[in-house]
């Protein structure tokens, strides 16, 4: 595979250039001493557009964009049922979970998935809750750094090293200049650059060389070996049944899509807003587009050795010089859209949860604002070396993810519909739902039975008969959540 020609590696660095110009006028507006609702909430007051594209953007980040790619080379079209299924689950949480936490957030101003369980439950419940998802979503930032820098790797050249430190250098710098804000400002623009160069450039020039969408179908029917590619229902329903366990709890113990929710300045922009994430962008915009990028990899180049590598193969096959850089950059885009949130949740939780609540209470705005600043810069080191020198440290921080998947679906349910649930139920829930999930994993999963489905087989049971067997507690918010 070729390298970039130089004009395209500038439309890159500029590329680069406008997330910092972002963060910087972000952190410029914000007024002096800086603002902890604004830093750690984006000031609740973010519009239908703003919210949208950070949604969009932060779910389809590297893991989707460029494995879908991937999928669409092994698979065909019908790998865009995995797209469709999170955009499914975008919808529904637009009216199971939106609501009722945009208005316990509006309410308590919480900002934290530990928040939110210590309302609903107690303290103790809502700061094992907060442990739990910030190491979960703290493993993902190295990782989607670290898949960014492969990218440009693979693109430009560049020793892999350079290219970390270059990716991760930008990340931490905007968003450290101006929190969530700027990651939702960053988030807008990209998932934009994102769909205008897969949908609206890569995959037309691909569709004209090969000769229209008819010319493919029937191009790839005609041999043995890709016409199951041409069938919607290729990947069948056990897959497709697997994808959606994967994917819809995601949603819902999530602390980006929380945050999204508790950013954005109202109840209906929150939902309005899942809602066009999940239908047209989710699905069939981008869950068709980057499926046909994949597809149109196997008709061109039907013996590549890594199936995730089709997308910047194609890139540098069929677009001209100018616009490799910008698709580049759409993908690269996808990558930080998601790095950055994932660093956001973490910071919020070990700002929030830990130092003002247990470490100093009385802190200043301009404290918290400060240390969140220094938290961006430390942790997203620390998540970049992880990722990139010490992979087995790494899986244990994964370990944090399988744990809390595990054990916090299952209590949200409870939180959100369930009266009956305690704070005792939840809190024995986490951890034995987790700690199952996690001893299975470590097991290496026997007869092929996935950890998490494990974890929930034994989160629901101890959720339900631990919370009949004891009362609720003094500390427990029902009314909040009990509305419609």
């Amino acid at each position: 595979m070729g390298a970039l020609h130089w004009v395209d590696i500038m439309m890159i660095v500029l590329y680069f250039a406008v997330l910092l110009g972002i963060g910087f006028w972000t952190m410029r507006s914000e007024k002096k001493g800086g603002d902890t609702e604004s830093f750690l909430a984006a000031g609740r007051s973010m519009n239908l557009v703003q919210t949208t594209g950070s949604a969009a953007a932060t779910d389809l980040g590297g893991g989707f964009s460029i494995a879908m790619g991937g999928l669409g080379f092994s698979m065909g079209i019908s790998g865009s049922w995995l797209i469709a299924i999170s955009g499914l689950s975008a919808f529904l949480a637009a009216f199971f979970l939106v609501p009722k936490v945009k208005r316990w957030a509006d309410k308590v101003k919480g900002l934290t998935t530990g928040d939110l369980f210590g309302q609903r439950f107690d303290r103790r419940t809502g700061t094992v809750a907060a442990i739990l998802i910030g190491l979960a979503w703290f493993a993902f930032v190295g990782g989607q750094i670290v898949a960014g820098a492969k990218l440009v790797t693979a693109t430009t050249g560049l020793n892999l090293t350079v290219a970390v430190v270059v990716s991760g250098a930008v990340i931490l710098a905007y968003t450290a200049m101006g929190g969530l804000k700027a990651v939702i400002f960053t988030d807008v623009f990209q998932v934009f650059v994102l769909l205008v160069g897969v949908v609206f450039i890569l995959v037309p020039i691909g569709l004209y060389q090969v000769g229209g969408w008819s010319a493919l179908m029937s191009k790839l029917a005609a041999n043995p070996d890709t016409v199951s590619m041409t069938n919607w229902g290729a990947c069948g329903w056990k897959t497709g049944i697997g994808w959606f366990l994967s994917i819809f709890p995601i949603w819902f113990i999530s602390i980006a899509t929380l945050q999204r929710i508790l950013a954005a300045k109202d109840i209906k922009t929150a939902r309005t807003a899942f809602i066009l994430c999940g239908i047209p962008i989710e699905w069939p915009l981008f869950a068709i587009g980057t499926t046909l990028v994949g597809m149109l990899a196997r008709y061109h180049m039907p013996e590549l050795a890594d199936a995730e590598l089709a997308t910047p193969n194609m890139i540098l096959m069929f677009l001209p010089i100018g616009l490799q850089g910008i698709v580049i950059a759409a993908y690269i885009a996808a990558v930080m859209s998601t790095a950055d949130s994932c660093l956001m949740g973490p910071v919020a939780i070990l700002v929030n949860d830990i130092y003002q609540k247990l470490i100093k209470p009385d802190a200043t705005p301009k404290e918290v604002v400060n240390l969140a600043r220094w938290a961006t810069i430390i942790l997203g080191v620390l998540a970049i070396v992880l990722a990139y020198s010490v992979p087995d440290i790494l899986q244990l921080v994964l370990y944090a993810y399988t744990f809390g998947a595990a054990g916090l679906f299952f209590p949200m349910l409870g939180l959100l519909f369930w009266k009956r649930a305690t704070a005792t139920g939840a809190f024995y829930s986490i951890l034995l739902g987790g700690s199952a999930a996690v001893i299975w994993e470590l097991l290496g999963t026997p007869y092929g039975f996935a950890s998490s489905y494990l974890g929930w087989g034994v989160s629901a049971p101890a959720l339900i008969i631990i919370s009949l067997a004891t009362e609720h507690s003094p500390d427990e918010d029902i009314a909040t959540f009990a509305a419609d």
